[in-house]
C-alpha cells in the first residue's frame, strides 16, 4: 500500500476532543513503523487536549479517509 493522507480525530472514549481543529497525517497503514508513528501522534494529541483542559481518561484516535470521511482505523495504542 502506498502512503496516503488521512484525517485524524482524537477521542476520550466516545467523546471527540479538539473537534474544532483539523488534523491530517500522511501514512502507509501497512508499512513498517506505523505503530510507532500512531503512538507518537496519540501522545502528542493527548498532550494538546490536556493543554486545552479536555478530559483524556481513555485516549484513542480514529483514522479516516481524507475524501470520504470513512473510518479505516481505530487506534488506542500498541
Amino acid at each position: 500500500m502506498t502512503s496516503r493522507i488521512y484525517r485524524v480525530h482524537v477521542f476520550d472514549g466516545q467523546y471527540e476532543v479538539l473537534h474544532d481543529r483539523t488534523f491530517t497525517q500522511q501514512l502507509d497503514l501497512e508499512g513498517p513503523g506505523v505503530d510507532g508513528i500512531l503512538d507518537r501522534l496519540l501522545q502528542a494529541l493527548t498532550r494538546a487536549a490536556l493543554a486545552e483542559n479536555e478530559p483524556m481518561d481513555v485516549p484513542r484516535l480514529e483514522i479516516r479517509e481524507a475524501q470520504s470521511g470513512a473510518k479505516v482505523l481505530d487506534w488506542t495504542g500498541a
